[in-house]
């Protein structure tokens, strides 16, 4: 319901014993009260009444007061920015409590807005643009979640430790300017610590570590049937509920820095650096720790810089380090952990071995860190990280130099990361990762124009990914190349499931973020893609792959100098072919936007130089809504494209 929306002050004649006052101001809603009242009216009612009666004592807690209630809207006022914004977060939580044992189409889930503005006061009531906008960032809350409005998050952010996630700018209804608005988590309840026990001890002395991580791993097992593709998942992954910085509260974010290759030959880099990827990737299968991107962590590599500003750069808390020393049938392994800000030495292992022992090392390393950082663990994710990709060392390291030629983005080296994946698909036919990243080298020649049949390299890529999925139903990055396919030919909604799949099982995963954030921009979906895109980047500052889906989103929006500023960021660290085409049609329409039509018209030259067929309507007609295309479309116009 909404009949406290849209407030305004009484029209000009009536008595006035009005005054304004600088208020917070805090808009309570329950999601889809009306159908649930069409569906039990007089349990609803009754579970309204619950509700209430848990939520109304909160807000006199802390100093608020209740100015209206309209049904299901509750509208309330505080002299502190920070009591209010605590207040909401503590009505979710008690809404959770009363919604955790009842069946989810029953639930009444909250939806929380607060404001900071001037308001009218006028006897009881309040009115004026402060409370409107309260009304709007409450109706853009995700269901269990708070939503603030800019000015309270300039107010609170250095206050409160929180997850805050920046949705953008928003024009509202009779709301003159957009408002900018944050999402705020709500931080889950700390489980009871056993007796004796305190959660989140720093344990020193190895022995000591090694008992935290065993008790760690015995905590909370058997969960998620669904993530391991044995039915559906309970619920689709909300936005709230996902790490959008590295600093979530209550999570330890850890950096993976490159191992070191001291095997005395350059050549052997390629090993290494697969060790460190590999790890990076266990780790971050653990729901309760953040893992900094690795695309991140490498651009460290033989950089000669302390813990402390390596982990101030990163906002990690922990920095994993290590080297590799291989010599034939043998390596040794060493690892160390750091706590960033005081270069603590936290723990340290040497492994000596043979080179088919390097998964259990793996293992053993991630299964340390968790167990240092004081991190729960489900079977699930012990599961996933225990499994062992392959029984042939011969075919993961085919796969490790099939990465490395990857990396470079040329023709040529696509074709030779190709056959380093199908040889070692040849020698293990099992290997599901080696069929996700053959599929995802048939995806780059169909995006970079490497092929004289585009669609044959789409259908393989497809049904490499299907197969991955077959043999691993954890396969992250085969659900992320099918969200990818998915885009191209313009199954948005499908593409959202897969890579939400992803998110469950690696929820530390920039490129899953950045995934997600580019279908819902190419469905022109750019205000719902702008939180994932900077959560991405929040990940990794330095995604060009990111900026780019930036800049769609905010020239969608109409946020024309933003989109030129990513655009012009992506043109200087990624000179790929694919990202330069679609780099320079935006950035001329973003600059015929602002009427710098020099600027657009040399845009217009650089695009018909790489793409000497472009048409505009063709590119236009990429994007999911007509409104995207249209603002795209007339963009390229105005900038002289036919």
């Amino acid at each position: 319901m909404r009949a406290l929306l849209d407030s305004s002050p009484h029209p000009p004649g009536e008595p006035t014993s009005r005054k304004r006052k600088l208020a917070a101001i805090l808009h309570a809603d329950v999601v889809g009260f009306s159908r649930l009242m069409g569906a039990d009216e007089v349990g609803t009612h009754q579970a309204l009444g619950e509700l209430r009666r848990a939520v109304d004592p909160l807000i006199a807690a802390r100093g608020g007061r209740i100015v209206g209630t309209a049904g299901d809207s509750l509208l309330a006022d505080f002299s502190s920015v920070v009591d209010a914004v605590g207040c909401a977060l503590e009505m979710q939580r008690a809404s959770r409590a009363i919604n955790d044992p009842i069946s989810p189409e029953r639930r009444l889930e909250l939806r929380v807005g607060v404001n900071l503005g001037d308001v009218i006061v006028d006897g009881d009531d309040i009115f004026g643009d402060g409370v409107n906008i309260a009304a709007r960032l409450e109706a853009l809350a995700q269901p269990g979640t708070v939503c603030i409005s800019q000015t309270v998050y300039d107010q609170v952010r250095n206050k409160l430790d929180l997850d805050y996630r920046p949705l953008g700018s928003h024009r509202v209804k009779n709301i003159a300017e957009p408002v900018r608005a944050y999402a705020v988590g709500v931080p889950a309840a700390v489980p009871r610590a056993r007796k004796g026990r305190r959660p989140f001890m720093a344990v020193a002395g190895a022995a000591a570590l090694v008992v935290a991580g065993l008790v760690a791993w015995a905590l909370h097992a058997g969960v998620g049937r669904e993530l391991l593709g044995l039915g559906p998942a309970s619920k689709p992954v909300e936005v709230a509920s996902l790490a959008a910085s590295a600093r979530l509260a209550g999570r330890p974010s850890v950096a993976v820095l490159p191992f070191k290759n001291l095997s005395g030959e350059s050549g052997q880099d390629f090993f290494s650096d697969g060790i460190s990827e590999d790890v990076i990737t266990a780790l971050g299968r653990f729901s309760n720790l953040l893992v900094v991107s690795k695309s991140a962590s490498f651009q460290f590599k033989g950089q000669n810089l302390g813990p402390g500003e390596i982990g101030r750069l990163l906002d990690a808390r922990y920095l994993l380090e290590g080297s590799v020393r291989r010599a034939g049938d043998r390596v040794r392994v060493s690892a160390e952990l750091t706590e960033a800000a005081t270069g603590r030495h936290v723990w340290s292992e040497a492994y000596d071995g043979e080179t088919k022992d390097i998964f259990a090392v793996q293992q053993d390393i991630a299964r340390r860190v968790v167990g240092a950082a004081a991190v729960n663990l489900t079977r699930l994710e012990q599961e996933r990280v225990l499994t062992r990709p392959t029984d042939s060392l011969a075919a993961y390291e085919y796969v490790l130099r099939g990465r490395d030629y990857f990396s470079h983005a040329t023709r040529e080296q696509n074709e030779n990361a190709r056959d380093m994946f199908q040889r070692a698909i040849d020698l293990d036919p099992n290997y599901a990762a080696a069929y996700a990243a053959l599929g995802f080298a048939h995806h780059a020649a169909f995006l970079s124009g490497w092929t004289e049949f585009p669609e044959d390299e789409l259908e393989s890529a497809e049904a490499l990914a299907q197969r991955a999925l077959a043999l691993d139903p954890a396969a992250t990055s085969a659900y992320r190349l099918l969200s990818f396919i998915d885009i191209v030919k313009k199954r948005y909604d499908l593409g959202l499931r897969q890579i939400d799949r992803a998110l469950e099982i690696n929820p530390s995963d920039a490129e899953n973020y950045e995934a997600r954030g580019a279908i819902l921009a190419w469905a022109g979906r750019a205000s719902e893609a702008l939180p994932w895109i900077e959560a991405a980047l929040r990940f990794d500052h330095a995604n060009a792959s990111a900026a780019m889906q930036l800049c769609m989103a905010s020239y969608f929006l109409g946020q024309d100098a933003d989109a030129i500023a990513a655009c012009d960021r992506v043109a200087a660290r990624n000179p790929g072919r694919f990202a330069q085409t679609e780099i320079h049609p935006f950035l001329a329409a973003a600059y015929a936007q602002l009427g710098r039509a020099q600027d657009a018209a040399g845009e217009r030259v650089i695009t018909m130089r790489l793409s000497p067929f472009f048409d505009a309507e063709r590119f236009a007609a990429q994007f999911g809504t007509e409104e995207a295309r249209n603002r795209i479309l007339a963009g390229l116009r105005k900038a002289g494209f036919q």
